[in-house]
Formats: structure tokens, sequence, C-alpha cells
């Protein structure tokens, strides 16, 4: 019920009214008054490319609807469309909206040039006074055909019908196919042209962009075309068709062009929006002071394009192994520079820590040594593990230590040799082989020694570690042991009995010697015969002569001696049993 009484309110309402229609070909009807208000517009009319211009001086709330709104093509407001706070209507206080069609189709300017002179009317289109006559004063507004002109001009339409008033429209409902009560059309004989300004720009700081069309105006009465472009701020020529632009900031600019006559005249706008010069953030995935063979990752900010590196590299990242200063410029969404500031990237140079005392060290003893690392760094790491300054040494071995300078760079040290020497001590143990006459092993139980001295008593001596002596005849000798290391030596002397080994079993006479001018002569028997060695020795262990006889029970032998030097010998028969001996002296 309650939509039936709308509908029956709408239809009164239009049949009251039936207006004139203006242009039966035309596509363009204009809807204009003072007040503004709340205005429905019923569009139902099948007209091709249909074009709405509504002109108010208050704002205004229409609402498009109908069976052929789809035909709109084209809708544009022009008065003053803000919120005044006057709400004449009684209404409510509210800006100028036009819903209804798709809002890509709808323009709506604010006090724009009227483009046509008219001495009773204002020069540009903030509504109309109500009178339907261009001879009368508006009043402060347009006279009707000022807002014909205008919206012939901005629509390149046909004129088809203009309803206008004074007063408010207090919920209005506009049929299209009742036309309008007002057909005045402009009182002029010129075609204005047809204005592009071009499409809305953007432009970086410092860069120009060339405004208007291609062309920038066509058509009108005339081919004499003036130009002339406001605000001036940032053109090259305001006067020419294409102007160079330069502006600083957003800049809406306009363009009037003229035929010759001052009332042929048309004006199109566009925007220029300027970007400003960005600053690219860079990121360092590590310090920027680099150790021996380490590079850092220079990561500039996503989401530009073109990145160039002042090192002539490309990409958003690059990889830095030496010293510089870098920088890298792009270009943002918009198509302006961004820069980086400088990023500094500098080498901390190679170090070497000294160590205290340097080494190599040999210390004699038991005490510890103390090792050094030189100061004015972190984090110090002996070879062997343990952390400080110092170390202290109870072993011998090489050391070294690590630090970190103040870069937070890694240094080492050489390695120190160190040398903990205890002092050496001389023993030695001995052994007689029966076997072996007078020979006698020695075995050496030194502690720490590096270096031996033997001193066998008879005069002789010897070097080797473990050696072995044959002692001229049995006796208690005295063997010294002499051991040195770095530290020093130590000496063990000790008395070495040598045994006397006996053949008086194989004896059958016991055996002499008699001493003659020509040597020594030996007597004597064995039980059976014995192979028997004859032996000549001095007292420094050297064998002067030696022979070899089968001797039986009753034997008689006389060593053959030559020009032997006056001393004292030893005369020694040995058979593998034992031995026998003589001293005899020359």
């Amino acid at each position: 019920m309650k939509n039936l009484i709308l509908l029956i309110s709408l239809l009164i309402s239009v049949l009251s009214k039936a207006q004139t229609i203006c242009g039966e070909n035309g596509n363009l009807i204009i809807y204009s008054n003072y007040d503004g208000g709340i205005v429905t517009i019923n569009v139902d009319a099948n007209i091709p490319n249909l074009k709405i211009g509504i002109c108010t001086y208050e704002p205004v709330q229409v609402t498009i609807t109908g069976p052929f709104a789809s035909n709109v093509t084209q809708v544009i407001y022009a008065g003053f469309a803000s919120t005044q706070g006057n709400d004449n209507c009684g209404l409510g206080d509210f800006p100028t909206t036009i819903t209804g069609v798709n809002p890509g189709i709808i323009d709506i300017q604010v006090a724009p040039d009227a483009g046509y002179d008219n001495p009773n009317g204002h020069p540009q289109i903030i509504g109309v006074a109500g009178e339907c006559s261009s001879s009368i004063n508006a009043g402060g507004g347009n006279t009707p055909d000022q807002v014909v002109y205008y919206f012939l001009q901005a629509t390149g339409g046909v004129f088809y019908a203009h309803y206008t008033q004074y007063q408010c429209w207090i919920n209005q409902v506009y049929n299209v196919s009742a036309g309008g009560n007002c057909c005045v059309v402009p009182n002029s004989t010129c075609v204005p042209p047809q204005v592009d300004a071009g499409t809305d720009l953007s432009v970086c700081t410092g860069q120009s962009v060339t405004l208007g069309g291609t062309p920038t105006a066509t058509g009108g009465s005339a081919s004499n075309y003036t130009y002339s472009w406001f605000p001036t701020t940032g053109l090259d020529d305001p006067n020419s068709a294409n102007p160079q632009a330069s502006p600083s900031s957003f800049t809406s600019y306009t363009v009037t062009v003229s035929t010759g006559d001052e009332n042929c005249t048309a004006t199109a706008t566009v925007d220029v929006s300027v970007g400003n010069t960005q600053t690219l953030p860079v990121t360092a995935n590590d310090d920027l002071v680099l150790c021996a063979n380490e590079t850092v990752q220079l990561t500039a900010e996503s989401g530009f394009s073109n990145y160039q590196w002042s090192n002539n590299q490309n990409g958003n990242s690059i990889n830095v192994s030496t010293a510089g200063t870098f920088t890298v410029t792009a270009e943002s969404s918009n198509g302006c520079e961004a820069i980086s500031d400088p990023i500094v990237v500098t080498t901390s140079a190679p170090f070497q820590v000294d160590i205290t005392p340097a080494g190599p060290i040999d210390v004699c003893g038991s005490d510890p040594v103390v090792l050094t690392a030189e100061s004015g760094f972190t984090n110090y790491e002996w070879s062997n593990n343990q952390v400080g300054p110092t170390l202290s040494v109870t072993s011998s071995g090489g050391y070294s230590v690590s630090a970190v300078n103040a870069d937070g760079c890694p240094g080492a040290s050489n390695i120190v040799e160190v040398n903990l020497v205890d002092f050496p001590v001389a023993d030695f143990t001995y052994f007689q082989d029966p076997n072996e006459f007078y020979e006698i092993e020695f075995t050496n139980t030194s502690q720490n020694a590096t270096n031996y001295l033997w001193n066998f008593g008879s005069g002789n001596t010897s070097t080797e570690i473990n050696p072995q002596y044959d002692f001229p005849f049995d006796n208690d000798w005295p063997v010294s042991l002499i051991v040195t290391n770095s530290c020093g030596s130590d000496t063990l002397s000790q008395l070495v009995t040598v045994i006397k080994t006996s053949i008086d079993e194989l004896l059958l006479k016991p055996i002499s010697i008699v001493y003659s001018g020509n040597g020594p002569i030996i007597f004597g028997g064995f039980k059976s015969p014995e192979n028997v060695e004859l032996l000549v020795i001095n007292l420094s262990g050297q064998t002067i002569s030696q022979e070899a006889f089968l001797l039986s029970s009753n034997f008689q032998i006389q060593p053959q001696l030559n020009n032997l030097s006056k001393g004292i010998y030893l005369i020694s028969l040995r058979t593998s049993a034992g031995s026998m001996n003589f001293k005899w002296i020359n």
C-alpha cells in the first residue's frame, strides 16, 4: 500500500509538470535552479547517448532512475557543490551528490567559466535566477542562455530541453519525456571549439610534461584559435596549445580556447600530480666494517625498478668486499627517482697479537711459565682452549692466542715454543757376562738427560747411551757417568767390579810364568787338549798381540813380543771355560 501511494504521488507530480520539448532530436537535458534541494530524474524516454546537465547555487541531491537510465552517458554538475550550512530548503545540511548511474560518467565542476558573456548574468556558472529570459538581470545568478551554452560546450550534445526555477527542489520528480519550461538558447552565431586539455598527468620534481590534447582544440566556427592556460605557474608558454609544465606541487591547469569572439570560448582542465624524489632505504646484512676475507650484502628496499648502484652493478642488492662509499638509485611507481643515502663500507687492517715473552722459552725446574698477550683486544682464546689475556703453562709445547680488535675482527699470534726442562739426574746399572771374560754391559737409567759421557777408569771414554766395554783385567774400576741437558749436568761415580774367571779346574799342572830377557815364558799342562788364546793387553785395554795354541798335558809357550815399549802389560790365557791373567812389566 505504501508503494502504491508513492507511485500515485509520483504520477500526480509528473502530470502536473508537463513541459516543452525544445529539440526533438536532442540528447542534452538541463535542470537548474538557485536553492538546490532534492530531485529525482526519471529517464522514461528512450534517448540514446543521453547527457544530463545540473546547475544550482545551493547544494543538491540528485537521483537518476527510470527504465532508460542506462542510456545516460554523461552527467555534469556546475555550480556551488559544497555544504553551505544554510539549510534553505529545510531538508538538512548536505553536499552535492549524484547517484543512480556509473560514478565514472559524473563530473562535478565548481563555478566554472560560463564561456558565454551576457551582461545580465554572472561570468561563472553558479546557478540561475529562475526567469526564463536572457534579457532580465539574473540578480547575481546566470541567465538561461548562459546555462544552455555552458552545457552544450561541456557535453558536445544537442539541446533537448531545459527545466529551470528559482525555488528549492523539495523531493521533486521530473520525467525526461516531459521536457522543460525554458527553451532560451544563446543569441550567438559562433560555435565554440571542442577543447581537450589532455589526460591527468604525473611528473617528478624537476621534470616537465606536455599539457593539452592532440590537438588541444578542434571544430568551432573558426580555426584561428587562441589559448590561455591558468595558472601560469610552471608553464614555459601559457599561450601555447601544448605548453611544457614543471610544477613544484599538485596543480590543476585550465585552458581557455577562443575562436576570436570573446563570447565564443570553451575551457577544459587537466590535473598534474607532482612526485618528490624519495630516499631509498638500504639495509646491510652485517657490520659495515669488513674483516679479512669478509663481504657484506647491501639491499635496497623492494618495490622500485631500475636499480643502479654507484659501482655500476644492477639489482636491488650487491655484495661488497672492498672499502668505499656506495649509493643506489631506482625508479618509484610514479616514475620518480629514489636515491639512497651514502653507505660507507670500511675495512679493518689485519693485525697480529704479540706474546710476552716471545720465545722460544727454555725453563729449568717445575715452575710454570706465564705467557701474556698484547693488551687492547678482547675475546682472548689460547690454542689449548684457555681464555683470557694470560696463560700459565705447565707443560712443554707450542702456544698461540687469538683475539678480536675494536672493529670486531679476529687476529692471532705466532706460535711460542715453551720447553719446561727438569734438571738431569745421572744413574746406571751394569752386568758382566761370564762367557765374555771382562766385557761389561752398562744400562743408562738417568733422567732428563740429553748428552752422556762415560769414563771407565782405564783412560777410555764413551758418549753412547748404553755402552759395552771390555776391561783389561779383573779389578774394581772407578766408572763415572756425566749427564747434561740445557739446565745443567749431574755426575754419578761408582766402582765397577770386574770378576776374575779361572781355568784351574782344567789344569793337570799349575800354570806358571818365567820372565826371561826375551819376554815371558809360560809353563803348565791341561787334563785334555785345549784351544787357548794368548793375549797381551796394555793398561788402556788395547790388545798388543794375539796368538792361538792347542795346548796339551805339558806345554811351554812364549808370546812373540817385538819392539814392545816399556810398561805394564796383562798376559791373558783364555779358554772357552775361563781365563787366567798375569801382570808383566817390560
